[in-house]
């Protein structure tokens, strides 16, 4: 006697968004105006849209995105513009490589403990911040290969 077969319960799969997609969310949330905040994106969203982070992830930043759909990107503001500007990228991948010479660790938590204290080294949200990641910035600090080609070839550039 066969029985029939009974798949397996399934999770729902993750939502696939297209670029396309991504973009003509952010020009419909931005409800005409010429630039669209990632907090009024997060408060104008519905539960079916892409989530803002999604947005850094595939575009490398969220002023990128801004400008892919066609809006004007986010201004930094004056008080800030010093205090971001303050490490260059070479800095910061050299704060990097220390961390990693001292330490024997790359990681965002060994990386904070190592810099307590310090004056000599950026923190470690302003290298996400302007690396796009920790995972982008430790793969460019010790030139291994992956998908941060350009962010190496910037380093090689400062060099």
């Amino acid at each position: 006697m066969s029985t029939a077969h009974v798949p397996a319960p399934t999770r729902p799969c993750p939502q696939v968004h297209s670029d396309a997609h991504l973009l003509a969310t952010l020009r419909r949330l931005a409800q005409g105006e010429r630039t669209l905040s990632r907090r009024s994106y997060d408060q104008r969203r519905r539960r079916d849209d892409p989530v803002s982070s999604l947005y850094e992830f595939r575009f490398g930043t969220w002023n990128a995105a801004l400008r892919r759909a066609g809006l004007a990107p986010i201004e930094q503001p004056r008080h800030l513009q010093d205090v971001c500007a303050r490490w260059t990228v070479e800095q910061m991948l050299d704060a990097l490589d220390r961390c990693l010479a001292e330490t024997g660790k790359s990681t965002l938590r060994a990386y904070e403990a190592w810099r307590a204290g310090r004056d000599d080294a950026p923190p470690a949200i302003t290298i996400r911040a302007r690396l796009g990641s920790w995972s982008a910035a430790t793969h460019a600090a010790c030139a291994a290969p992956g998908p941060d080609a350009a962010l190496q070839e910037r380093r090689r550039e400062t060099t």
